[in-house]
């Protein structure tokens, strides 16, 4: 037996031992992170550090995207923007291609800025016209009334620098109280540093009817300092700046119908925002998908509750420990630090319900010595993965909705 034991030791032990110096030289090889930077409406961010834990770091290119690698999972990412005092923190990420928003950034950079004059009829008394440039590539462009007697607007449209031009479509939606009376659209090319560029609505243009219908919506009964829902149309086949505002009312409403068309191209639907915030700043917004017919519940959601440190409270250093408790629902958090003097933002995504103070970890973006700060809760993700996975369609907003806690103050000295 003892020689037996010996004979499969002789042959097992090179083995393991070969396997173990294997390991030590070839250690496990490191996973390539490509990943994708965008701001708060959807564009590409540019020329910003995304640092990734355990080292290594790059910038960001003209189209917001990045690579890096490590061989330590999970990992976190970075992004920092030093000029403009912003930078944003992704926690316990196992992603191999995020789609990371950059919080704070709310105005694109780097993009082409052109308008459109639009010239149509002149508006019925007792009547409105929408209209709205809208594509299915990266763009912006606000909603823009047209009132009874008016017969020209200006459209400002906004898309990324890479591209000397972009494609799209002028919509004309008009409206009276009671009915949608007619909808149009005329394609446009819109090129860079080419100006008047004018689309014109008049009686040979081709106009199709919307109809009409509602849908009834019923709201959360508690006593709100704030309420209200805002419905927009929703295009599934266009970029999701494409919807267009139908209808915002704020007010102690508990139920009301609210008059949308019963068809327009681009695979129309109705999505439906509500909100309610208290006296403090807590609250929601959350968004659902309808079709013209239906009814809806817009459910309150329960907000975080900051925890510690207490409001206005003094000496907060790098070891400091910020908490939250859980609100309603499973989601991922965003703890925003707002410095006043000098004037940083810092965020931090996470999925814990407490961080340490990012004085610590800012890479010099935080500062100063006041501060204020809340949470944002976001419905309904199970990881940060979830959060940064990249969207099956242009159109999708991706969260059900976004719960808000009130907000505290700090100083870093006494």
């Amino acid at each position: 037996m003892k020689e037996r034991i010996k004979s499969i030791t002789k042959i097992i032990l090179p083995i393991l031992l070969f396997s173990i110096n294997q390991n030590l030289i070839n250690p496990a090889s490191a996973e390539t992170i490509k990943g994708n930077v965008l701001d708060e409406k959807y564009f590409p961010v540019p020329n910003v550090t995304v640092n990734i834990s355990y080292g290594g770091s790059a910038v960001t290119n003209e189209n917001g995207k990045f690579e890096l690698s490590t061989d330590k999972f999970p990992y976190y990412i970075s992004i920092l923007d030093p000029a403009n005092s912003i930078g944003v923190i992704y926690m316990g990420l196992n992603a191999l291609t995020p789609e990371l928003t950059f919080f704070g950034v709310k105005s694109p950079r780097n993009v082409n800025t052109e308008v459109v004059k639009v010239k149509l009829s002149s508006v019925s008394p007792g009547r409105s016209v929408l209209i709205k440039f809208v594509s299915n590539d990266i763009f912006y462009s606000n909603d823009v009334i047209v009132s009874p007697g008016e017969t020209q607007k200006l459209i400002t449209v906004e898309w990324p620098s890479t591209s000397s031009s972009i494609n799209g479509k002028i919509i004309y939606l008009e409206k009276s109280p009671d009915t949608y009376i007619k909808y149009g659209e005329k394609p446009i090319t819109i090129t860079k540093d080419f100006y008047p560029q004018t689309i014109s609505f008049d009686s040979l243009s081709h106009y199709i009817d919307p109809g009409q219908s509602s849908i009834k919506l019923y709201l959360p009964i508690l006593d709100y300092n704030k309420k209200g829902f805002s419905v927009y149309a929703d295009f599934l086949a266009l970029h999701r700046n494409a919807e267009i505002l139908l209808n915002t009312t704020e007010g102690n409403i508990i139920s009301t119908d609210v008059l949308v068309p019963q068809s327009l191209p681009f695979g129309f639907r109705l999505k439906v925002s509500g909100n309610g915030f208290f006296k403090n700043g807590a609250g929601f917004i959350t968004n659902f998908y309808a079709y013209p017919g239906t009814s809806l519940n817009i459910n309150n959601e329960t907000p975080p509750k900051l925890s510690a440190p207490q409001d206005e409270y003094y000496g907060v250093d790098k070891n400091t420990q910020f908490a939250y408790e859980w609100g309603s629902g499973t989601g991922i958090y965003v703890v925003h630090f707002h410095c006043f003097e000098p004037v940083a933002d810092f965020y931090v995504v996470t999925k814990d319900r407490q961080i340490y103070s990012p004085l610590g970890y800012s890479s010099g973006i935080l500062k100063g010595e006041e501060y204020k700060w809340y949470v944002s809760m976001y419905l309904t993700y199970f990881s940060v993965d979830d959060f940064v996975k990249p969207t099956k369609f242009k159109n999708d907003v991706g969260y059900k909705a976004i719960s808000y806690s009130e907000t505290r103050t700090f100083r870093t000295t006494f």
